[in-house]
């Protein structure tokens, strides 16, 4: 049943499915990094640095980011061919949300990997 909703036959049920899947990865990540938090309660900029600094929570993070990132995308996408009629006004703004959305990416990416 589910494997006939994922073909081309329900063209927008990827897209349904990748969105419901970026939210719980967020919504994963978040209660792990609220369990942290109240874990190991960082006070300073050295406990803060020990907490993020770790490759795997470093990827994890990333993750997050990767998934709110096409989250983001994929909301913008629908509210833009919801309430902008105009192809090519709609196009111009999907194309600035894009290029906004891959210059966050790159950015967390840099921060992330220069602790």
């Amino acid at each position: 049943m589910m494997i006939e909703l994922l073909t081309k036959k329900y063209p927008g049920m990827r897209l349904w499915l990748a969105q419901r899947l970026s939210a719980v990865v967020m919504a994963v990540y978040l209660l792990v990094f609220a369990l942290l938090l109240i874990v190991k309660q960082p006070a300073g900029y050295e406990a803060w640095m020990n907490l993020m600094s770790p490759w795997w929570w470093r990827l994890f993070t990333l993750l997050f980011f990767v998934s709110l990132v096409m989250h983001a995308w994929l909301g913008i996408r629908d509210v833009f061919k919801d309430y902008i009629f105009n192809p090519g006004l709609r196009a111009i703004f999907q194309l600035l949300v894009d290029v906004l959305l891959m210059i966050y990416l790159g950015w967390t990416i840099v921060i992330l990997w220069s602790m």
